[in-house]
C-alpha cells in the first residue's frame, strides 16, 4: 500500500491565476540532463493527420533537475541506465535508443547520489520517462492522480519490463494532486494537469529569477513542428482532451511570456545549457 501524503482535490492555482509570481525565485537552478536519445527512421506514429509520415529523425530524451532553497526536484528519469551499457544501444527496426551517459553518474557531478533527491515528479509514466524511477523511490513521490491510477493499474502491472522500472513507486511516499501543484508553495515550480496523452500528463512551470519563465511540456508536444500544426500523435489515449490541452497550454504561455520547451525535440534540448551548467 502506498504511504499516501496529501491527495490535493481543489487546485491550488488556477491556470487563469496561476501567474501569482513567486515573491523571491532567487537561487532555483534548472539544470537539463541528457538521459537518451530515439533514433527514428520512420516519425509517423508522431501525427494521427499523417504530418510525420516517411519522415526519419533524432529526438532527445532529457530529465531535469530542479534545484530550490526547500529542496531538489526530479522531473522525468529517462531511459533506464543499462542502456548505457549498450554501445549499439537498443530498439527495433524503426526505434533505436541510445545512452551516453548515466543518469546517476550526471547527478554525481553535482555531487548527488539519488538517495539525495528530495522530490521525484513524472510528467507521464510511459518508459522513457520512468526509466530510472525505482532509483528514487526514497523521494517524495508526486504524481498526478489520474496518472497514479494509470502507472498502477493491472493493465500496466501486466507489461512486466516496463512495470519493473518503476515499481518501487508503488509504495514511496506519494503526494497525488488533481489540477495543480505549488511544489515549493512560492509559485515557483507549479505541475499542472494537462491530459491526453495519458490520463494523468502534466507540464511544469519554473518561474527563474534571470531566465524567467519556462514551460517544460512533457509529451503534449514532442516536435516543434508537432507544436505549431497542433498535431496529436497516434498512440495518445485521448485526442479531444489533447486538444484543448493545447489549447490551455497556449493561453497560460502567452500570460506568461515563457519560453517553451518541448522536453523531445532536439533542437530546444540542445539550445539549453550543457549540463552541469544551467538555467537561473
Amino acid at each position: 500500500m502506498i504511504k499516501l501524503i496529501t491527495v490535493i482535490t481543489a487546485a491550488l492555482l488556477t491556470i487563469g491565476g496561476c501567474a501569482e509570481k513567486a515573491e523571491n525565485n532567487g537561487g532555483i537552478r534548472l539544470y537539463a540532463l541528457d538521459c537518451g536519445t530515439f533514433n527514428f527512421a520512420d516519425l509517423s506514429s508522431f501525427s494521427r493527420e499523417g504530418v510525420f509520415d516517411g519522415q526519419s529523425g533524432v529526438l532527445a530524451n532529457p530529465c531535469f533537475l530542479i534545484r530550490h532553497p526547500k529542496g531538489d526536484l526530479l522531473w522525468d528519469t529517462g531511459f533506464e541506465d543499462t542502456l548505457a551499457d549498450m554501445p549499439d544501444g537498443a530498439g527495433d527496426s524503426n526505434i533505436n535508443m541510445k545512452l551516453k551517459t548515466r543518469l546517476a553518474d550526471q547527478l554525481a557531478r553535482l555531487d548527488l547520489k539519488p538517495s539525495d533527491i528530495d522530490y521525484l515528479s513524472m510528467s507521464h509514466s510511459h518508459p522513457d520517462n520512468v526509466g530510472n524511477g525505482n532509483l528514487f523511490a526514497g523521494a517524495i513521490f508526486i504524481i498526478q492522480q489520474l496518472e497514479h491510477i494509470f502507472m498502477f493499474s493491472d493493465e500496466r502491472k501486466a507489461d512486466k519490463a516496463g512495470f519493473a522500472l518503476y515499481s518501487a513507486l508503488e509504495n514511496a511516499n506519494t503526494l497525488l494532486f488533481e489540477n495543480e501543484h505549488d511544489v515549493f508553495g512560492d509559485g515557483s515550480v507549479v505541475m499542472l494537469f494537462m491530459p491526453g496523452h495519458t490520463p494523468g500528463h502534466s507540464v511544469l512551470l519554473v518561474r527563474l529569477e534571470n531566465s524567467g519563465t519556462i514551460l517544460l511540456t512533457g509529451d503534449l508536444y514532442i516536435l516543434a513542428k508537432g507544436r505549431e500544426l497542433q498535431t496529436v500523435a497516434v498512440f495518445n489515449t485521448d485526442a479531444q482532451a489533447t486538444l484543448d490541452s493545447m489549447d490551455k497550454f497556449e493561453a497560460l504561455a502567452a500570460k506568461e511570456g515563457a519560453r517553451v520547451v518541448i522536453q523531445h525535440d532536439k533542437a530546444h534540448f540542445d539550445a539549453l545549457p550543457e549540463f552541469p551548467a544551467f538555467l537561473d
